[in-house]
């Protein structure tokens, strides 16, 4: 029970301390962010899916950074973030369940980030940057569900892990359709109180073409470029 008591005791006085801190001084601060993302890019079409329908695919990203904060006004940050980024297609199709195609984009994220506090308290900051981005698995998946099954019209589920490695993937030149990296622009908006707690959104437009140029994609395929686009929504801790 002494125990119990003591912890409790410890546990409340430190939250309390994290509480009543204020980090509007400090010049040096690291912080903590996780979220959810809805991510979406100009995928390319092959014949087989022109029933397909552009849809918003969700994710998640979570990360560290560090923030050089001058009096109050200007912030410079700089991360390493993990980010689930990717697309996702709707098969419309009257004889479909729920069908789709799917592509998750599992990357690292370096985003170099400028803030300027605003506000009397300066507890809020309109940020701009750009951010740079590694692809390091690509992972696919193809559902189609069929409201009726026989011989003919059998449900399908395919999945690959590694896009990027997958031999199936290449053309005859052996090039693959995607390359990993990107980089591209962001803007957001954040609230960050002085104990160190708060939240942000941020929009990030990719400016880098996913397609790789030397791939065939065939004769039946759109030629045009991919891009991502983010929108993010996150909690944030600094200390």
């Amino acid at each position: 029970m002494k125990k119990t008591l003591l912890i409790l005791t410890i546990t409340s006085i430190s939250l309390a301390n994290t509480f009543a801190r204020d980090i509007s001084e400090k010049k040096n601060l690291v912080g903590f962010t996780a979220g959810f993302s809805l991510n979406t890019m100009g995928l390319q079409k092959d014949s087989r899916f022109d029933n397909s329908k552009n849809t918003i695919k969700p994710g998640g990203v979570f990360g560290v950074n560090y923030e050089y904060r001058a009096p109050k006004v200007f912030g410079f940050e700089i991360g390493v973030n993990y980010a689930n980024r990717g697309t996702q297609q709707k098969l419309e199709d009257p004889n479909l369940n729920r069908s789709f195609f799917r592509y998750n984009f599992h990357s690292v994220e370096v985003p170099v980030i400028a803030k300027f506090y605003i506000g009397k308290k300066k507890i809020f900051n309109f940020n701009v940057g750009g951010f740079a981005s590694y692809a390091f698995n690509v992972q696919s998946r193809l559902k189609i569900d069929f409201k009726t099954n026989n011989a003919i019209l059998v449900d399908q589920d395919e999945r690959v892990n590694n896009v990027l490695k997958d031999n199936n993937d290449k053309d005859a030149n052996g090039n693959r359709p995607f390359r990993p990296y990107d980089a591209g622009v962001n803007v957001g908006f954040e609230f960050v109180s002085k104990s160190g707690f708060g939240a942000g959104a941020r929009v990030q437009q990719g400016l880098v073409d996913f397609t790789n140029p030397k791939f065939d994609f065939g004769p039946f395929v759109e030629n045009k470029k991919v891009f991502h686009t983010n929108a993010i929504v996150y909690a944030l801790f600094k200390i």
